[in-house]
């Protein structure tokens, strides 16, 4: 294989792939990734057997070929070597020759068939949907997710795709983040399990590439695998396998005390009253009062209080929740202004934006 391409390009696709790299793995070969010719580009492919990135970009192609390198020296390279000359890479006897102007490299790679095979995307099931829209749903939702490996099932954001819409709900067991769609719909009902790896690939890959407001995503699904697609670069991944809780039950159903409060005011007294919770899991107090809530915490080392006004009345009560959970709800909203639903102190919170129908949160509260 011999190709001429930029630093720019070059750069850019070990990025895309590089997250398929960091998975924990004993096979040495995974540090590797796979270039290979394909006509006028090259496609670049990594794994950890987990989730897959397929990325093509702009070369000119002398010889064709397929090779894998390894992606930390490969990155290394390409960081010191000037932008503004063409970078000439070719393979000879396994070893991978890069040269820019007068500055030559090689590194050991390997042959391509050494490499694990790479699953395709799934053709036969493939759901168009927005980018935008399924960024946003991924952003309201994808924190509440759980990170402990003892409770896999909920390392992921339950998809629930049907005639009536499209779902996402995420729960590490003590909140609940639930975002819809109604315009993204399925003739059958879909239901699976999406890891959050993949979908912060996802959210980090939009980022970047900044989709314009009609431009979709292609959403392969398959019995074990999901895989996304937007211009040079697809994704796929492991769906998670097991039973997720059933989250309606979590939902409250009624309520007999409504707080309003601004987005604003709230996230930024949270804000300051976690820097005095006893710990990281500290929690903070929130008294309801009328036209008010007050909000204090304390330490050992310093103890804190302030007030803003809400939308209530009635007879008053106190609770405390974790103020990471509150703020991270408070973050993932544009409203202005945000409901608590409860019944009690003690009873889980529905939060609900207000004006915004297509999400809605459930907290509990810390037993203090």
């Amino acid at each position: 294989m011999r190709i001429n391409s930029t630093k720019e390009n070059l750069l850019e696709g070990i990025q895309i792939i590089q997250a398929s790299g960091t998975g924990r793995t004993t096979l040495p070969i995974l540090h590797n990734f796979i270039m290979e010719s394909a006509e006028n580009k090259i496609k670049l492919v990594r794994t950890d057997l987990e989730m897959a990135t397929t990325h093509y970009i702009n070369a000119e192609v002398l010889e064709p070929g397929a090779i894998t390198i390894p992606a930390k020296e490969f990155s290394d390279i390409l960081h010191t070597l000037p932008g503004d000359i063409e970078i000439t890479l070719y393979t000879a006897d396994s070893k991978v020759h890069i040269e820019c102007g007068k500055s030559k490299f090689w590194v050991m790679g390997t042959p391509k068939e050494e490499y694990p095979l790479i699953p395709e995307m799934d053709e036969k099931n493939i759901i168009e949907m927005n980018a935008l829209e399924i960024q946003k749903m991924v952003q309201k939702t994808i924190f509440a997710a759980s990170n402990q490996e003892t409770r896999y099932v909920l390392n992921g954001i339950l998809w629930v795709i049907g005639p009536e819409g499209f779902e996402m709900v995420a729960t590490d067991g003590r909140r609940l983040a639930l975002a819809n769609n109604m315009e993204i719909k399925s003739a059958q009902e879909i239901k699976i399990i999406v890891p959050t790896k993949i979908l912060n690939e996802i959210l980090r890959f939009l980022s970047i590439n900044k989709p314009e407001e009609k431009e979709n995503i292609q959403v392969g699904i398959a019995d074990n695998q999901i895989g996304f697609r937007m211009k040079n670069t697809t994704y796929i991944s492991r769906l998670i396998e097991g039973s997720f809780p059933n989250y309606r039950q979590v939902i409250p159903a009624t309520s007999d005390k409504k707080i309003v409060v601004s987005v604003k005011d709230l996230l930024a007294v949270t804000r300051r009253a976690a820097l005095c919770a006893a710990d990281r899991g500290g929690a903070v107090k929130y008294e309801i009062k009328e036209g008010a809530v007050v909000v204090s915490a304390s330490s050992q080392k310093m103890e804190f209080s302030d007030e803003i006004s809400a939308e209530f009345s009635g007879d008053g009560f106190t609770t405390s929740f974790n103020p990471q959970y509150v703020s991270d709800v408070l973050k993932n909203t544009k409203a202005e202004k945000i409901t608590f639903a409860m019944t009690n102190s003690i009873n889980p919170a529905l939060l609900t934006p207000v004006g915004e129908s297509d999400s809605k949160y459930v907290i509990m509260p810390v037993r203090v």
